[in-house]
C-alpha cells in the first residue's frame, strides 16, 4: 500500500505537471506527506475526469487502511476511466466524462486534435499495449517503491522512541582538555530537548541518588557505562551519550541514543563546529536532527525548537547557569544564586537564568529580588522556546503582577503542552493553593507526584491540599511520607503539629516540638506553639512565646519571618481587644519592610483598631502599585476596607464592601467571613451572620491554628439567639467555653461572652 501511495504521487504529477507534496525543502515535503491535505487535481487541470482524481485521492490517502488493497485495483479503475472516455468518443483530450455538457464553442479531437496529456497518454496506452502498459506500470511501481522509502517509509515508521519513554542524558564525554565544556554542553543539550513536549528526561536529582544506591559518589561522572547502569536500575529504555572533540581550530560534536538494555546504538547525528563560539549552534542542529531520528513528528521540532544560541551565545554563561543548577538540584539555593547572577553579569540577555533566578530568590524569601529577576527575564521572553516563555510568564505574573488568574491560564497550558513533567503540574498546584481553590491543587499535585514520586514539593503541595478539604488523616499521611523523603523539612513538621492539634494528639505535637530542639530555625517551634496558645484563648502564653519567636527570628537574620510573626500578633491582639499590643506590633511590622502580602496583615490590624488613616494610606499605595494583583484586589483590599467601614459602624457597606472577597474568601484566613458575620450581627440579621459563622466551622482545614474558628462558634451563639434558637445559642456558647476552657479569664472576649450566657440561661 506504500506502492500504491508512490504511484498515486507519480499519477497525480503526470495529470498535472507538479509534485502532490512540494515543499521548500526535504523536511517541508516530509511534514506536508504526513500532515497537509490531499491536493486535488481539479485546482491544476481543471478538464481532468472526476474518476482520474478519486482515484489518485484514493492512492494518496493517509491512513493505509483506505487506500487500494492491490495495484491489480489501481490498474481495473484506470481501465474503467479509458473505458468511458473512450465511450465519449475516444476523446483525445482530457476533457468532460460521460454525460456531462460540454462548453459551448469547445471541439472535440476530431475536429481538432489538442495536445496529449501524460495521463492521457497513459490511460490510452494500456488500451492498445496491454503488455506494454503492463511493463510501464511496473516500472512506476518500481520507482514509487524507491520514493515511498525515501518519503513515506521513513517518516512513518515505527519511531525509535515515543512520548512514553523515558531518556537519560550522560555528561558528556570532553575530548578536547577545554573545561569549559564540562557540564555545560549537557545542560544545553537538556535545554534543547526540554523545549519538545515529546521528551521526558530523567532527573538530575534521581540520577545522583541512583548512584548512591550504587554505591558511587553522587558527583560522579555518569558515563556511557554507568549511564546504562542507572538505566536498567530505573526502567529506562534509552539514553543520550555526547562527545565533543577537536579537529584542528574545529570541533566535532557527537550525540548518540543508545538502548539501554543491548547497548545497540539506536541513532547517532554528528556535526562540526568552526569555532568555539559556533558549538552552541552546531549543537542545537544536531538535536533537533536527533529528535527526528528518535520518532518526534516534524510538527512537533517546528513548532518547539529554538536555537539554544538565541537564548545564550555564551559559552561562559551557560557554564555559569550549569553550575548554579547543579547546586539547586542539591538543595543548595542560596549557593546556586551565585553563579546564576554570574551567568546573568556575562551575558546580560541571558532570559532563561533570570527565569531560574526568579525562583531561586523566591525560595529563599528575598521576593523584592525575585520580582526584579521576573521582569528582566519577561522583558527577554520572545527570544525563548514555548518551554522557557510559558516558565517566564509564569514567574511574571507570580512575583511582579499578582494574577494568580492568568498565571493559572499559563499553567493550564503548560500542563497541556507537558503532560508529563512535574513542574508545571507542581507550578499550576500552588496557583490554585493561593487562591483557596483546593479542590482543583489535588488532582495536579496527585499527577505531579506520580511523575515525580521522590518531589517533596509535590508532597508538600498535596498535603496542604488534602488539609484545606478538612481531609485530615490524608494529609498527615502525605506529610510523613514526605518527611520519608527528607525528615528535616520544617514545614512538613509544622503542617504535622498543626494536624495533631486539630486531633487532640497531645503526644503528636510533642513529637513535633522535640524534633525542632536545637535546630537553627527553632523559633519556628515557638510560633507553633504561639498559634496553639491563641486558638485557647491563653493570651498572656502566646504572647511571651511570641516575643521569643520574633527576637530568635530576628537574631538569626530572618527579618522576613520576624514581620510574619509581628503581623500575626497584630491580628491576635486586634481580635483579643488587646489594641494597644496590636498597633505596637503592627507598626513594627511595617517598618521591617515585609512582602506586599505580609504588608496587609498589619493594615487590617490598624484598621480593627480604629486607627483607619494608619490602614489606609499604605492600602491605597499598595493598590496602586500592585492594580493587578489577584490577592491584593480579591482579597485583602476590600477586607480591610470593610473593616474600617465597620470600625465606623457602616455595616451595610462592610457587608457590600466584603462581596467583592467572596471568590477567593477560602484563601484569606477566615477573615471575610468572620468580618462579614459581625457586620450582619450588628445589621440584626441573625439568620445570615450564622451562615457566615458556619463557614468558618464547616471549613477547619482552611486555617486550622486560627483564632477566628473559637470565635465563631461565639458568633453562631449570638447569631442564633438574635434569631430566637435559645437551644441552638446554648449549644454554640458550650462549644466555645470548652474550647477556651484553659484561656485567660480576664479577657475582655470572654468576660462578655459569660455574662451573655447567663442571661440566656
Amino acid at each position: 500500500r506504500s506502492d500504491i501511495f508512490s504511484f498515486g504521487c507519480i499519477l497525480f504529477e503526470a495529470a498535472t505537471g507538479h509534485k502532490p507534496f512540494e515543499g521548500q525543502d526535504l523536511l517541508d515535503s516530509l511534514h506536508k506527506i504526513v500532515h497537509a491535505p490531499t491536493p486535488q487535481i481539479k485546482d491544476i487541470n481543471a478538464n481532468a475526469p472526476h474518476e482520474l482524481q478519486r482515484i489518485v485521492r484514493r492512492c494518496l490517502a493517509k491512513d493505509p487502511e483506505e487506500r487500494y488493497q492491490t495495484i491489480k485495483d489501481v490498474a481495473l479503475e484506470l481501465k474503467e476511466v479509458r473505458q468511458t472516455m473512450s465511450g465519449a468518443g475516444d476523446i483525445d483530450t482530457v476533457g468532460p466524462t460521460s454525460g456531462s455538457t460540454e462548453t459551448p464553442g469547445r471541439q472535440t479531437s476530431a475536429q481538432s486534435p489538442g495536445p496529449t496529456s501524460s495521463a492521457e497518454y497513459l490511460v490510452s496506452q494500456s488500451k492498445s499495449h496491454k503488455r506494454r502498459a503492463a511493463i510501464a506500470l511496473a516500472a512506476l511501481v518500481i520507482a514509487a517503491t524507491t520514493l515511498a522509502s525515501f518519503f513515506y517509509f521513513k517518516p512513518n515508521r515505527r519511531p525509535a522512541l515515543t512520548e512514553q519513554d523515558t531518556i537519560l542524558i550522560a555528561d558528556f564525554d570532553n575530548k578536547t582538555g577545554e573545561d569549559i565544556f564540562d557540564g555545560t554542553l549537557k545542560q544545553g543539550l537538556a535545554v534543547q530537548l526540554e523545549q519538545s513536549p515529546f521528551w521526558n528526561l530523567f532527573p538530575d536529582t534521581r540520577v545522583r541518588e541512583t548512584l548512591k544506591l550504587m554505591n558511587r559518589s553522587p558527583n560522579e561522572q555518569v558515563t556511557t557505562e554507568i549511564g546504562r547502569e542507572v538505566c536498567q536500575r530505573q526502567g529506562l529504555k534509552a539514553l543520550i551519550a555526547g562527545s565533543i572533540a577537536p579537529l584542528g581550530s574545529h570541533y566535532v560534536l557527537t550525540l548518540t541514543a543508545i538502548n539501554s538494555a543491548s547497548g545497540d546504538v539506536i541513532a547517532r547525528e554528528q556535526i562540526e563546529a568552526e569555532g568555539r563560539e559556533q558549538v552552541l549552534k552546531a549543537l542545537s542542529q544536531a538535536a533537533i536532527r536527533l529528535r527526528e531520528k528518535l520518532g518526534e513528528s516534524l510538527n512537533s521540532i517546528q513548532k518547539f525548537a529554538a536555537p539554544k544560541e538565541v537564548t545564550t551565545s555564551s559559552l561562559e554563561a551557560l557554564k555559569a547557569y550549569s553550575q548554579g543548577q547543579v547546586l539547586r538540584n542539591s538543595g543548595k539555593e542560596r549557593e546556586a544564586i551565585r553563579y546564576l547572577k554570574r551567568a546573568v553579569e556575562i551575558d546580560p540577555n541571558f532570559a532563561l537564568a533570570y527565569g531560574v533566578l526568579t525562583f531561586s530568590y523566591m525560595n529563599t524569601s528575598q521576593d523584592e529580588l525575585a520580582q526584579q529577576s521576573a521582569e528582566k527575564a519577561y522583558a527577554l521572553r520572545d527570544q525563548l522556546s514555548e518551554r522557557e516563555r510559558l516558565t517566564i510568564l509564569d514567574g511574571y505574573y507570580g512575583f511582579v503582577t499578582g494574577e494568580i488568574e492568568k498565571k493559572i491560564e499559563t499553567g493550564e497550558l503548560r500542563t497541556q503542552l507537558y503532560p508529563r513533567n512535574a513542574g508545571p503540574l507542581m507550578n499550576l498546584s500552588f496557583s490554585y493553593l493561593q487562591i483557596g481553590q483546593f479542590e482543583k491543587a489535588v488532582p495536579e499535585a496527585s499527577e505531579a507526584l506520580r511523575l515525580a514520586p521522590k518531589s517533596t514539593i509535590a508532597y508538600g503541595q498535596l498535603g496542604a491540599a488534602f488539609t484545606g478539604l478538612n481531609r485530615f488523616a490524608e494529609a498527615r499521611e502525605i506529610f510523613e511520607r514526605g518527611l520519608q523523603q527528607n525528615p528535616d523539612l520544617t514545614n512538613f513538621h509544622g503542617r504535622l503539629y498543626q494536624l495533631s492539634f486539630v486531633g487532640g494528639d497531645n503526644a503528636g505535637m510533642q513529637q513535633q516540638l522535640d524534633w525542632a530542639k536545637g535546630k537553627p530555625d527553632e523559633y519556628v517551634a515557638l510560633d507553633w506553639q504561639t498559634g496553639a496558645a491563641a486558638f485557647a484563648g491563653e493570651w498572656r502564653r502566646a504572647e511571651s512565646l511570641s516575643r521569643r519567636s520574633i527576637d530568635d527570628a530576628l537574631r538569626s537574620d530572618a527579618k522576613q519571618v520576624a514581620a510574619e510573626y509581628l503581623a500575626e500578633a497584630a491580628l491576635r491582639g486586634a481580635v483579643f481587644d488587646q489594641c494597644t499590643r496590636s498597633k505596637a506590633a503592627a507598626m513594627q511590622a511595617l517598618a521591617l519592610n515585609p512582602p506586599r502580602l505580609l504588608g496587609v496583615r498589619p493594615m487590617l490590624a490598624l484598621a480593627l483598631c480604629g486607627e483607619a488613616s494608619k490602614a489606609q494610606q499604605p492600602l491605597d499605595a499598595l493598590v496602586t502599585g500592585y492594580p493587578k494583583d489577584t490577592r491584593i484586589n480579591g482579597i485583602w483590599a476590600p477586607t480591610i476596607r470593610a473593616a474600617i467601614q465597620l470600625e465606623r459602624g457602616k455595616a451595610q457597606a462592610a457587608v457590600e464592601l466584603l462581596e467583592g472577597a467572596k471568590r477567593y474568601e477560602a484563601a484569606a484566613q477566615f477573615w471575610p467571613q468572620y468580618l462579614r458575620g459581625q457586620a450582619y450581627l450588628k445589621l440584626g440579621r441573625g439568620a445570615e451572620a450564622a451562615v457566615e459563622f458556619q463557614k468558618i466551622l464547616d471549613h477547619r482545614g482552611h486555617s486550622p491554628l486560627s483564632v477566628l474558628y473559637p470565635l465563631a462558634d461565639l458568633g453562631l451563639a449570638r447569631a442564633a439567639a438574635m434569631s430566637g434558637d435559645a437551644t441552638k445559642a446554648r449549644q454554640a456558647y458550650q462549644d466555645f467555653f470548652a474550647l477556651w476552657k484553659d484561656a485567660d479569664a480576664d479577657l475582655p472576649v470572654l468576660i462578655k461572652a459569660k455574662k451573655e450566657y447567663e442571661k440566656l440561661k
